[in-house]
């Protein structure tokens, strides 16, 4: 990070090209959109070193709460509070693009929309669509 930005700041455009440096083979744009808008709390369009290694801090030794919680935030991309399976297909299909086509064994077409319906069968407890913090913390936990 320090190193590709030495500013200490990095801007959306720049993120996508450091993190497409580690998928060669998709495209990580899409994924690295929904990831940069994760990092940016401040929803001001860049992410200091600092708010890179606080990030990266939850992950790594955060508590499962904490984990789960980044998690969700990364998945809830109009930060309402809950994940629709729109903003679930968003996601995946993000990830699929990312890992490129050359994957093993080769996905189906409808690959991305069976996950989120898994997904949504295993995480919508109460079955109204949508998917709260609350429902996602108890889901992966269990």
């Amino acid at each position: 990070f320090q190193q590709e930005c030495p500013s200490g700041v990095v801007n959306e455009e720049t993120f996508k090209q450091i993190y497409a440096q580690f998928f060669p083979h998709g495209d990580a744009s899409m994924y690295a959109h929904y990831l940069f808008n994760a990092f940016d709390t401040a929803q001001n369009g860049s992410v200091k070193f600092e708010d890179f290694v606080m990030a990266l801090s939850i992950l790594l030794r955060g508590t499962v709460h904490e984990k789960l919680r980044w998690t969700f935030n990364l998945y809830d991309i109009n930060k309402d509070g809950y994940i629709n399976k729109e903003e679930m297909m968003d996601i995946v299909k993000a990830i699929y693009d990312m890992m490129g086509k050359y994957t093993y064994p080769v996905l189906k077409e409808d690959a991305p929309r069976q996950h989120v319906e898994v997904f949504f069968q295993k995480m919508d407890k109460n079955k109204d669509g949508v998917v709260t913090l609350d429902e996602f913390i108890e889901s992966c936990q269990e």
